[in-house]
């Protein structure tokens, strides 16, 4: 599975402040209407927004690089590890630092204000945000999956239904080069033209395909199905993960080793490189 979309625009937004107040309410002994008296108290709701806000931002990008890297599906266990380690060591990190820095260097607490108080009541809390905010972005991961599986398992049994009440279409030549995808979209799927067709990639074994427009969706064939499927003349097979149509290609580069370095628009988070075993191949079906 790709790095999916998380609709977590709103959440960020309420939820930054929410947690900021909490997180200066939690520990202080101070009543709440002695408290919203103080101007110090809304700085450091302020200052707590802030760091919240930083750490919300680095796990999310922690989050879809994982959700690259690792699927929680197959890859449960390893994905914990590294996601779990990653995350709460750096979140100890930044809230130590942090801490320190505003109340000793900045604002000069007096006692009873220490390295203690920050380790037994901020990282804490911190961390304790930290793994509420990774169980909210893998219960949304969850039920994409199972909807992008569901979704993926009803596009096989209608295709396989059609083929069998057509099989005289069954692909066996480029001569039934397909024209259409049908691309999973949530719960039901979509046509793509295939000249709509950016690129198609494989990532967690899943196949992405990714539009003109910059619109990613998943769908139900291998690449090596696709590849035999699409038309010829307008794509083709980069490497064992990659089939690219010639309209995205923008420029094309010698890494020096061998291979073929693409720039693709839409652009794509990783380097896209022609094989070496594919590069002569390339470089004709790029002159048709």
């Amino acid at each position: 599975m790709t790095s999916i979309h998380y609709p977590d625009k709103i959440a960020r937004l309420i939820g930054i402040p929410i947690w900021a107040v909490l997180f200066r309410l939690i520990g202080d002994p101070a009543s709440l209407g002695n408290l919203v008296q103080s101007p110090l108290f809304y700085q450091d709701v302020a200052v707590v927004a802030l760091v919240t806000g930083l750490l919300w931002t680095l796990n999310r990008w922690l989050i879809r690089e994982m959700d690259r890297r690792y699927s929680w599906a197959t890859q449960s266990l390893q994905r914990l590890l590294i996601q779990g380690g990653i995350s709460l060591s750096g979140t100890i990190l930044i809230i130590a630092v942090f801490s320190l820095v505003y109340n000793n260097l900045i604002l000069q607490r007096p006692a009873p204000f220490n390295l203690s108080i920050t380790i037994s009541n901020d990282v804490p809390i911190g961390c304790l945000f930290i793994v509420l905010l990774h169980m909210a972005y893998t219960m949304y991961w969850m039920v994409s999956y199972h909807r992008q599986t569901v979704a993926a398992l009803q596009n096989r049994i209608v295709a396989l239904e059609y083929s069998q009440t057509n099989p005289e279409e069954q692909p066996g030549s480029r001569s039934q080069a397909l024209k259409t995808l049908l691309v999973n979209h949530g719960k039901a799927f979509v046509p793509v033209a295939t000249e709509q067709v950016a690129y198609v990639f494989i990532t967690n074994e899943i196949s992405i395909v990714k539009t003109a427009d910059n619109k990613s969706f998943t769908v139900d064939a291998t690449l090596e199905q696709l590849s035999e499927r699409l038309p010829d003349t307008s794509f083709f097979r980069l490497n064992r993960q990659f089939v690219v149509n010639r309209q995205a290609i923008r420029r094309v580069e010698n890494d020096g080793t061998g291979r073929l370095l693409l720039h693709l628009h839409p652009t794509h988070a990783d380097e896209v490189a022609v094989s070496r075993r594919r590069v002569a191949e390339f470089r004709r079906w790029m002159e048709q």
